[in-house]
């Protein structure tokens, strides 16, 4: 069972990410609604997974991938997408999975097997 921190601007794929990923048999230990609570919560509860949206305000998936690994470089990143990412953006962000939305329990199952 690993330890999943869900980030995400929109509170409908929040709420799909928590309900899957609990069935799934792994553990929430929080959720943000932007890049920067994120990496807040993931400072105060270090999670092993964290499910990120590449897409939101402020600071985006990209730079929300690169706080968090500047203090657990270790963490597994599976970025929510609305589309497929270039393969050049996907080397820079160093994500574990890609996932293009809409989300799925396949989908979350078959991303977190390559972890």
């Amino acid at each position: 069972m690993a330890k999943v921190l869900v980030i995400d601007d929109s509170r409908l794929s929040v709420s799909a990410l928590q309900n899957i990923v609990s069935k799934l048999g792994h553990q929430i230990v929080g959720t943000a609604f932007n890049g920067e609570e994120g990496v807040k919560k993931a400072k105060e509860n270090p999670p092993d997974i964290v499910c990120l949206d590449f897409v939101m305000p402020d600071f985006d998936g990209k730079e929300t991938a690169r706080r968090l690994k500047q203090f657990k470089p270790s963490v597994n990143i599976v970025m929510i997408t609305q589309q497929e990412l270039p393969p050049e953006i996907k080397a820079n962000i160093g994500a574990k999975s890609y996932v293009v939305k809409p989300i799925t329990e396949s989908k979350i199952r078959d991303a977190f097997s390559n972890i």
